[in-house]
């Protein structure tokens, strides 16, 4: 009896270890990207987690491209969700096929991609990456699904219940984010506002929106169009938080399940070099325009 309560302790012990592990692992590919590309790649961090764990990212610019204007300000969020693994595993992808466009003159991204400074945070929620888990531990000790957690204007929702999403609302203001995409998995979508639980789920920057994603997935052919038609409503996601408060150009990219991160990392180059120049100047969600009565889907994103 004792024997198997030490091999069960052990057991237990050595899965927590193989958890903990994911994100050191995560940290070195940042640092072998930072130490390979010094000249485009830093390693930056948002804050820590209630957990006293540092939310750590990479920011890429072309240093060696003189800017005429500010660069325009990219963000690339991975692992709302601790549980879909892919969507940290694109970041690194995504930053290396970056960096080799803007070492190389003659690419034909080289200008659009030069024109920006991206900043790309693989993991967001550790604690729920390292215990392989869709939600994320506060401070009190209740678990909260991550991209539930900003404010709504369609809903009375309790907001900033956690350290990571305070620090990332914090972090989009601060530093001007224009072009933003958050990563999930797995249904092979690429989506855009509205997906808040809305009478008319079109943005008046629709068009615009519906014309960057028909180009971005040419790289995959995903489905595109608004979160709540393509997916389902969902109150107190990043995509509209970001979109409603500060007119970002935000996008949800879902992964496919086995999905061809190489194939998602170009959609998303595709996607950062048409992202306008500045935000939306007409992004606010009509206060009428609500459908309170709705109730949320379940599961993903």
């Amino acid at each position: 009896m004792k024997t198997t309560l030490i091999v069960l302790v052990l057991c237990v012990f050595s899965t927590s270890l193989l958890w903990a592990a994911a994100y050191d692992d995560m940290i070195a590919k940042m640092n072998k990207l930072a130490n390979t590309y010094p000249g485009y790649v830093q390693i930056i961090d948002i804050g820590k987690n209630d957990q006293g764990n540092t939310i750590y990212g990479m920011r890429v610019e072309n240093t060696q491209c003189s800017a005429e204007a500010a660069r325009i300000p990219q963000l690339l969020v991975g692992c709302h969700h601790g549980n879909e693994k892919l969507s940290a595993d694109v970041c690194p992808v995504f930053v290396e096929k970056v960096v080799k466009k803007m070492q190389d003159k003659n690419s034909a991204e080289y200008a659009a991609l030069s024109r920006s400074v991206f900043y790309v945070i693989p993991v967001l929620n550790i604690t729920g990456y390292n215990a392989n888990s869709r939600t994320e531990k506060n401070k009190a000790g209740k678990y909260l699904d991550p991209n539930r957690d900003y404010p709504d204007p369609c809903a009375q929702n309790t907001h900033f219940q956690l350290a990571s999403i305070k620090n990332l609302a914090y972090f989009v203001e601060k530093f001007n984010i224009v072009g933003a995409v958050t990563a999930h998995g797995y249904i092979g979508t690429f989506t855009f506002p509205w997906g808040m639980y809305t009478q008319n789920t079109k943005t008046k920057d629709h068009n615009q929106f519906v014309s960057m994603a028909q180009q971005s997935v040419k790289a995959n052919g995903y489905r595109i169009g608004t979160h709540a038609d393509v997916i389902y409503p969902a109150s107190g996601s990043f995509e509209d938080w970001a979109y409603h408060t500060f007119g970002v150009w935000c996008m949800l990219l879902e992964h496919k399940s086995g999905a061809n991160i190489d194939k998602d990392a170009d959609s998303l180059v595709i996607y950062f070099t048409l992202v306008p120049n500045a935000r939306s100047l007409d992004h606010a969600h009509p206060s009428n325009n609500c459908n309170r009565d709705a109730s949320e889907g379940p599961g993903r994103p």
